[in-house]
């Protein structure tokens, strides 16, 4: 504070106003007393005289304020070191400190706590997505060295071997600088979907279907039951492609031989609900806290890397922020061994109708009873032990 700024300061108003408020009343007093004894007229002016007390009372309550505002001073001194402490420090509290010094010491131990946990978060971005550009890189940087050195005489075999992985190496870098792209823009506060219009999730699903039956092993069924109704939303029809290709995937590769992922649809109170259901290895419930953080996988063993594809664990962070963006929900019901399920509920349309009818099976019985259930608007059974999704943390693209 300048030296010609003090009487800006809070002691120099607080000493000022102690000081004006002691004044009048002695003042009105003087006057009181002196009408009760009949020479008003006289003593009225005699009043003014205690105008040059201001000067002593200010004096005394500019050292009274001194003395409250010491508390304040303290912890103004105390925040100002911050900027030369260390993030992880923190403000001591003293319990013979008023309370109200005491309660902002501790809200700015509590606002440090969320910066540095802010900051360890940030780094830890920084390193996994450091680590995974840098695996991709070695692998080309790799084979293109034995390229190099080779030259002309390499094998056949080898040089198709080392282009292939070349390709395949080039292809998740350009898919994992997207996603961190996506993430980014939606980190500043961009918009994460593109123009949104009137869609019917059974058209977005239905594509699903169609990529999602070509990549997936013969060993594994995929089955959607679709409701037979228009489901419309207010969506990017192409950003929740994005969503449940990303989620049908995960639950694919996360199935073992024999096992089978199911995708439903229909609506209930306003909201489609598709669920994403499949008999896979299921995630613990430790790994279910942390499912949708980015870069977090489920078991990173070799083991249960072959079953999740060794992805991103960029996928799932991005659909929830796609379907938060569309105003919608991701729920994850999981048990170890039986399987998953994820629920995505998202906000219907103004066409979409308010009767569900029955639901498209394919023409296979198998599933009638489902779309009775469907058709009836009663929420739809969770397949017994062995027929749920288990969704991963990887981003299959």
């Amino acid at each position: 504070m300048g030296k010609h700024e003090w009487w800006k300061s809070m002691r120099a108003r607080m000493a000022l106003v102690m000081s004006i408020s002691g004044i009048i009343p002695i003042a009105i007093c003087h006057i009181i007393v002196a009408n009760a004894l009949g020479g008003m007229s006289g003593n009225i002016f005699e009043a003014f005289f205690y105008i040059p007390l201001l000067p002593v009372l200010f004096l005394v309550n500019w050292l009274l304020a001194g003395v409250m505002l010491q508390p304040i001073n303290q912890l103004l001194q105390a925040t100002e070191k911050l900027v030369n402490m260390d993030i992880r420090q923190r403000l001591d509290t003293d319990p013979n400190e008023p309370t109200e010094t005491s309660e902002l010491r501790k809200s700015f131990n509590r606002l440090l706590n969320r910066l540095e946990e802010s900051l360890n978060i940030q780094c830890q971005f920084v390193a996994d997505a450091s680590h995974e550009l840098r695996t991709p890189l070695t692998s080309i940087q790799g084979y293109t060295k034995l390229l190099l050195r080779r030259g002309s005489n390499i094998d056949a075999n080898l040089l198709g071997e080392a282009l292939q992985t070349i390709s395949d190496e080039s292809g998740r870098l350009i898919r994992l600088v997207s996603d961190l792209l996506q993430l980014a823009r939606a980190d500043a506060g961009q918009a994460v979907i593109n123009q949104q219009e009137i869609v019917d999730m059974r058209d977005v699903l239905g594509s699903v279907e169609d990529t999602v039956t070509v990549i997936a092993p013969e060993q594994i069924e995929v089955q959607f039951i679709l409701s037979q109704s228009p489901i419309y939303v207010f969506a990017d029809g192409d950003k929740l492609k994005q969503v449940f290709l990303n989620l049908t995937n995960n639950a694919i590769k996360a199935t073992q031989a024999g096992g089978k992922v199911t995708v439903t649809l229909r609506s209930t109170n306003g909201q489609a609900i598709i669920r994403v259901i499949d008999t896979g290895i299921g995630i613990a419930p430790a790994d279910q806290q942390r499912i949708f953080n980015r870069f977090y996988r489920v078991e990173r063993s070799r083991t249960r890397s072959r079953l999740y594809g060794g992805g991103t664990g960029l996928g799932l962070a991005i659909a929830l922020t796609i379907i938060k963006a569309h105003k919608g929900t991701i729920e994850l019901e999981s048990e170890l061994n039986k399987g998953s399920t994820f629920t995505v509920r998202l906000p219907i349309g103004e066409k979409s109708e308010k009767l569900q009818q029955p639901a498209t099976t394919g023409g296979n019985p198998a599933i009638s009873e489902r779309a009775k259930e469907m058709a009836s608007g009663e929420p739809m059974r969770t397949p017994e032990p062995g027929s749920q999704l288990t969704g991963t943390a990887d981003g299959v693209k």
